[in-house]
């Protein structure tokens, strides 16, 4: 799949170029005012779009995509294949990488594979991802 952004800033193409340069993952309200991140509206876009699954396999091992970008993808794969997400994952919890995950207004840097090991057990909940201190 080639990645080609539109003019429409909401294009299921534009979404993933904007998502794999997300600087910070994060899920729920953020930040000081409370808002969804731009990173997660975008993610939530591509979950409903109809090549979700072929998008974020693709995003999970693209190395060109940040960490967190990757994490992102980590999640949709676990709602829409969970068979498939410990497989799927494999290269990026070997990677030994670090990700950037901001939960309300605290902004922390942990390896990606205790995030990945997080949304193997309880997913990209909101509520959980809100209240983890791990």
């Amino acid at each position: 799949m080639t990645l080609i952004v539109t003019g429409c800033a909401t294009s299921p193409d534009a979404d993933v170029v904007q998502l794999s340069r997300t600087p910070t993952f994060a899920l729920g309200q953020v930040g000081f005012i409370g808002h969804i991140s731009q990173s997660e509206q975008h993610y939530r876009r591509l979950l409903k779009s109809s090549d979700a699954l072929a998008v974020f396999m693709q995003l999970v091992d693209a190395e060109q995509a940040t960490p967190e970008a990757r994490l992102y993808a980590a999640c949709g794969l676990h709602a829409l294949a969970p068979a498939q997400f410990d497989n799927a994952t494999r290269r990026l919890r070997d990677s030994g990488l670090q990700v950037s995950v901001l939960r309300t207004d605290i902004l922390q840097r942990e390896p990606v594979a205790r995030k990945l090991d997080h949304i193997a057990q309880h997913g990209c909940d909101n509520a959980y991802w809100q209240s983890a201190s791990q």
